[in-house]
């Protein structure tokens, strides 16, 4: 729909309309509003991205991509997509984890957590990135900025519906704020095994391998015990797992959360099963997409990878912390 009148008044049409200048005109492109957008949580690690990957290839859903987190100012940027997937070719760009990705996927458009999107959105008052953002809540002029650049997100790559991942804190009372009638879809997995995998990975050990990587949660207790223990990363990542679950399950509950929980070891038994209770959890229909992607893919089961000489030599202490009960 197009409106041309010179004469309107730009703040009553600005969060539902895309300005469009020309010499002669100016026109106003009607933006689909956001509705149910699909907000995928996870303390990471935890089967988040082979989940959403799959889940994020259904043809009605767009999503920040590696494009937007380059260039976090520009949503013109989301244009690509259709470079990529048009009606003459579909070359879809996937996390390089475990299945084998094409020599060009650094270059193709492909999801992602584009977290300097995000904080260009929320500006520096709050830490996006790193916060669990419980007792911060956007204004009203957040609301409306945040909202109107994805719905830009969301017609610029021609779909119909939102979704996005992030991990570590669920930040469910700040995101439900902006979208108050979000689908949440909650990826859990064996703690051991998340611990492990987080000691395994190389991010970990630049982050929260010997610090508190995520802020806004701990007493002060808790941050004494965790400088103390700084030099047994099993304990501390030990700690820092039980508090994003801790908050997690609190804010899903104060929150009254449309969510949805989902057993990564579950997903790796029936992968199908799993991928078919989200959608129709999410109100998306069958998807050929999905399938196809799902069935061009191998799922491992990682939970048999992730072993680790020194949490085991600590699991009783890391199952301790886990129940809650610290040395302080």
């Amino acid at each position: 729909m197009i409106w041309q009148n010179n004469s309107i008044d730009h703040s009553v049409i600005e969060d539902n309309f895309i300005l469009k200048q020309t010499k002669t005109q100016t026109k106003f492109l009607y933006m689909k509003n956001i509705s149910k957008p699909i907000i995928v949580i996870g303390s990471g690690r935890s089967g988040t991205t082979i989940i959403s990957e799959i889940l994020f290839r259904h043809e009605d859903l767009a999503w920040p991509s590696n494009y937007q987190e380059k260039f976090p100012s520009v949503p013109t940027v989301n244009f690509i997509r259709s470079v990529f997937e048009n009606k003459l070719w579909s070359l879809q760009g996937q996390k390089p984890q475990l299945n084998k990705v094409s020599k060009i996927n650094k270059i193709l458009f492909k999801p992602a957590e584009a977290y300097n999107f995000w904080e260009y959105l929320t500006g520096p008052k709050i830490d996006f990135s790193r916060g669990f953002l419980i007792e911060e809540r956007p204004t009203e002029n957040d609301i409306k900025r945040i909202r109107k650049a994805f719905r830009k997100l969301v017609n610029y790559q021609s779909k119909s519906r939102l979704a996005f991942k992030i991990t570590g804190p669920s930040r469910i009372g700040y995101l439900k704020a902006v979208f108050p009638d979000a689908i949440f879809i909650n990826v859990v997995r064996e703690p051991l095994a998340t611990i492990n995998s987080w000691l395994n990975v190389e991010f970990w050990q630049e982050k929260g391998k010997h610090q508190l990587w995520w802020t806004g949660a701990y007493t002060q207790q808790e941050e004494e015990w965790a400088t103390k223990n700084a030099d047994k990363p099993e304990l501390l990542a030990a700690m820092q797992y039980r508090k994003l679950m801790e908050i997690t399950e609190k804010e899903i509950a104060d929150c009254k959360a449309h969510c949805l929980t989902i057993k990564y070891e579950d997903f790796v038994e029936n992968a199908s099963a799993v991928i078919n209770s989200i959608l129709h959890f999410a109100e998306l229909d069958s998807s050929k997409s999905v399938e196809e992607y799902l069935s061009g893919i191998k799922i491992f089961n990682q939970n048999k990878n992730e072993a680790n000489d020194k949490s085991a030599s600590h699991e009783s202490e890391i199952l301790r912390i886990l129940k809650g009960s610290y040395a302080f």
